[in-house]
């Protein structure tokens, strides 16, 4: 089950065999919507969770407990198996006219 992945919103979850990074704990809100001002957060305990967070930002994460739940007050919440890795980023876009051609995708 290598391949499983997700999306809520501009969040995309993907599984990964090991994590890139240095183990660091991360707060429970992964990112805040610019327009709305809604957040993905991660519901289950923090003290259940390993955490790294690489050179770009990117967050991997596992929990060892059980299933790890992100929630969203728009987007239904997004349930990823125990004991799997993931990498976890924020979609991108890719604009050719205007001066910054990528940036990340307002929620």
């Amino acid at each position: 089950m290598k391949d499983y992945q997700a999306r809520q919103g501009d969040i995309f979850f993907q599984q990964v065999s090991k994590p890139k990074g240095k183990r660091k704990p991360i707060s429970p809100i992964l990112a805040y919507g610019e327009v709305t001002g809604h957040a993905h957060r991660i519901a289950t305990p923090m003290s259940e969770l390993e955490s790294c967070v690489d050179e770009n930002g990117d967050i991997y994460v596992m929990n060892t407990h059980g299933p790890l739940v992100i929630e969203h007050e728009e987007h239904g919440a997004v349930t990823l198996p125990a004991n799997e890795w993931f990498v976890i980023t924020r979609q991108r876009e890719y604009d050719p006219a205007e001066a910054i051609k990528e940036r990340q995708v307002k929620d």
